[in-house]
C-alpha cells in the first residue's frame, strides 16, 4: 500500500469518527484523538516548551471537539486539526507574554532586569536545544531516505507515528505477525545507517 493510499484509509477511518460524533455518539471522538494524538504532540513540541505541550495538545482537541459541527471537509482532518493546534499554540504565546509584561510592571527595576536575564538565557539554551533536534531530524531523514519504501512506510507508522503493530497492520494490508518481522529489520537496517552517517559526520571533523 502506497503513502497516499494510507492516508486516504486513514482519512476514511476518521471521516467515519466525524460522521459518528456528529450523529450523537459522543464516544467516537476518541478515534480522532487516539488517531492524531502523537501527530498534533510532535507539532506542538517544535513550537512550545516540553512542560506545556500535553496541556495545549488537550486545549486543541477541545477546540477541535467543539469546531467539528463547523467542519466541512474542504481539507483532511489531520490538516484541520494541525490548523486548530498550531492557533492553540499562538494563543498559548500570547497569554505567556501578557502574564510576562504584567509580571514585569509589578517588579522594581533591579528585578525587572535579572528576570529578563533569566528569560533570555532559558530562550538560548531552548535554540540550542532545537538546533541539536534539528540536526537529529536531519540525520534521520537522511537514513530513511536510504531505506526501502517498504521498510519506511512501517517504521514512519510504527516509530513516528507511534501506530500500534495492530493498526500499522491493517494499514499495510499485512497480518500482525508480518508487521511485526518488518519493523524489526526495519530497526535494524536504520540503526546500521545512522551509525555509519555519525562515523562519517566524526570522521569529517
Amino acid at each position: 500500500m502506497s503513502d497516499h493510499e494510507k492516508r486516504d484509509a486513514e482519512e476514511a477511518f476518521v471521516q467515519e469518527a466525524v460522521r459518528r460524533v456528529l450523529d450523537g455518539d459522543v464516544e467516537a471522538f476518541a478515534v480522532i484523538v487516539n488517531t492524531f494524538r502523537n501527530l498534533v504532540a510532535a507539532d506542538l513540541a517544535r513550537r512550545l516548551p516540553p512542560s506545556d505541550v500535553q496541556e495545549v495538545a488537550q486545549d486543541a482537541f477541545v477546540r477541535a471537539y467543539r469546531a467539528l459541527p463547523a467542519f466541512r471537509g474542504d481539507a483532511p482532518v489531520r490538516i484541520w486539526l494541525l490548523r486548530i493546534a498550531r492557533h492553540a499554540a499562538m494563543d498559548f504565546w500570547r497569554k505567556t507574554y501578557r502574564r510576562r509584561e504584567r509580571l514585569l510592571d509589578d517588579l522594581d527595576d533591579g528585578a525587572a532586569v535579572r528576570l529578563e536575564a533569566a528569560h533570555q538565557e532559558q530562550v538560548a539554551r531552548q535554540q540550542a536545544d532545537d538546533d541539536a533536534l534539528q540536526t537529529a531530524r536531519e540525520r534521520l531523514n537522511a537514513a530513511l531516505t536510504r531505506l526501502s519504501p517498504d521498510d519506511r512506510a512501517v517504521l514512519t507508522l510504527v516509530e513516528l507515528e507511534e501506530r500500534s503493530m495492530q493498526e500499522a497492520a491493517k494499514l499495510l494490508g499485512c497480518g500482525l505477525s508480518a508487521v511485526k518481522v518488518r519493523a524489526f529489520r526495519a530497526r535494524r537496517r536504520l540503526k546500521a545507517i545512522l551509525m555509519a552517517i555519525e562515523s562519517r559526520k566524526e570522521n569529517e571533523t
